[in-house]
């Protein structure tokens, strides 16, 4: 695995060992050098292209560990499509950790599409796709998803057809959001996420 300089990985890497040890999940040393690997490739990216405001412990507890947290307590498995992958989180985070069947990340916009596929390759994720699309023209190119996610992406009303034609009886969407959100939808559930209090806000895509 091609890996950037070793005192980025170094530095990454004690914080997310000590954000770990206070949201209390264990990983294995491959999954955190590759979280840690993340992290740097983010950092080094942004300078040329805005991906993230968030920097060091911020950048490693909200996108990093916030959807790590989420993966562990709702055991993400099969398939996932993340909508507006953007910077690479929750979906590279939770591949990492969770370890997919297959992992679809969508984002229309080309810079970020190109990180996104560069993430893919330097990690080694084999089973992750980038689609530089809209992901409401993907309905009849990839598998249903068990799990469709979403972070920093108004999830309305008007999203949710577009997600029913993509989705199976079975599919759930997790929406990663702010602990004041708002939202016109009906969740299943609502889950505090431990030391920053976003939320994880969960929904069927099947009619009541």
């Amino acid at each position: 695995m091609c890996q950037p300089s070793i005192s980025g990985v170094v530095s990454y890497l004690g914080i997310l060992e000590s954000e770990l040890s206070r949201f209390q999940i264990e990983l294995d040393s491959v999954q955190k050098e590759k979280l840690a690997i993340y992290c740097e490739e983010l950092s080094r990216w942004n300078q040329k292209i805005n991906l993230t405001s968030l920097q060091g412990e911020a950048l490693v507890r909200r996108l990093v560990l916030e959807p790590a947290w989420v993966g562990k307590q709702l055991k993400l498995q099969g398939i996932l499509l993340d909508i507006g992958s953007g910077n690479g989180s929750p979906a590279i985070p939770l591949e990492i950790v969770c370890g997919f069947r297959k992992a679809h990340l969508v984002e229309a916009r080309t810079k970020r599409a190109a990180f996104l596929r560069h993430l893919a390759a330097i990690l080694n994720l084999v089973n992750t796709e980038v689609h530089k699309a809209r992901f409401e023209n993907l309905e009849k190119s990839i598998e249903s998803p068990d799990w469709i996610t979403l972070q920093a992406v108004a999830l309305t009303k008007d999203m949710l057809g577009p997600i029913r034609k993509i989705s199976k009886s079975t599919t759930n969407v997790v929406w990663l959001t702010s602990s004041t959100f708002q939202t016109e939808l009906q969740p299943s559930h609502v889950f505090s996420i431990p030391v920053t209090d976003s939320k994880a806000v969960v929904f069927q895509t099947a009619p009541a």
